[in-house]
């Protein structure tokens, strides 16, 4: 027999066994929350695309103070949606590690970003703190902070840890897609370190010294719960999704990790 429901003379039953519905929210006034808030991607792949783009081109041609047709990010764009602070992805593909270049490559990358903040002054600025998103925040443009997508940039060297901290890097996706010289890849099947490598955790404890945020995005369970034992600071993961959506991928981040 199911429970007896108490009923106030004043109440229909409908309105105390249904629960009312929120109201709906409008586009309009989820737009106008954005544009109010300081609102940060932590990952944005624009500066290889350019990067392509003119080894393919021998020129960038994509003006991303414009409206664009392709790519993913563009100053009417992300102001449309409220976005201020899009960090660009420094992004060194697996390949370098072996091919050599992945420094100048993610010295190359930052150039394309300083450059669009320098041709385009009223409308992009870079930002290397809080403070420099903020301000850029209060006067209407959008910040871009930079961090690398694949530690094999600084080439097994703390000098070039610190020499892309200087030049405004800012977070350091440990490793991408094949194991490197700092920790294991989710991807990758040999696990040659078991996770982080004894030069990683050097790796970890200078990016806490430095105030560069380690990003746990890539890198393989065994790695991430090592970058937990040894980092002082929380970390971030710049762009990982819930393994509890896509059992058995360890690309995706488990419960306990969350």
């Amino acid at each position: 027999m199911s429970p007896a429901v108490a009923v106030p003379p004043t109440a229909s039953t409908s309105e105390v066994i249904a629960p009312k519905e929120a109201a709906p929210v409008s586009l309009e006034a989820a737009t106008e929350v954005a544009r109010q808030t300081l609102v940060v991607d932590g990952h944005v792949d624009l500066p290889f695309r350019l990067f392509e783009q003119k080894e393919k081109k021998g020129a960038i041609t994509d003006d991303v103070s414009q409206r664009l047709s392709e790519g993913n990010f563009d100053w009417v764009r992300a102001r449309a949606g409220g976005l201020d602070a899009p960090f660009m992805s420094i992004y060194v593909p697996a390949r370098h590690q072996t091919e050599g270049g992945a420094k100048a490559l993610a010295d190359e990358l930052i150039d394309i970003v300083e450059a669009i903040a320098k041709a385009h002054p009223e409308q992009f600025a870079i930002a290397k703190s809080v403070a420099e998103v903020e301000r850029a925040f209060a006067a209407g443009m959008v910040a871009l902070p930079m961090g690398i997508e694949n530690g094999a940039a600084i080439e097994g060297s703390l000098d070039n840890l610190r020499h892309f901290h200087e030049r405004g890097v800012r977070y350091i996706t440990l490793t991408h897609s094949e194991d490197n010289d700092i920790c294991d890849s989710s991807y990758a099947t040999t696990h040659r370190h078991q996770g982080l490598s004894a030069f990683g955790k050097d790796v970890v404890r200078e990016m806490n010294r430095l105030g560069v945020m380690v990003d746990v995005s890539h890198i393989s369970d065994d790695a991430f719960w090592q970058v937990m034992e040894v980092s002082d600071v929380p970390v971030i993961a710049s762009h990982s999704s819930c393994r509890h959506f896509t059992p058995g991928f360890e690309r995706n981040m488990s419960d306990d990790m969350i």
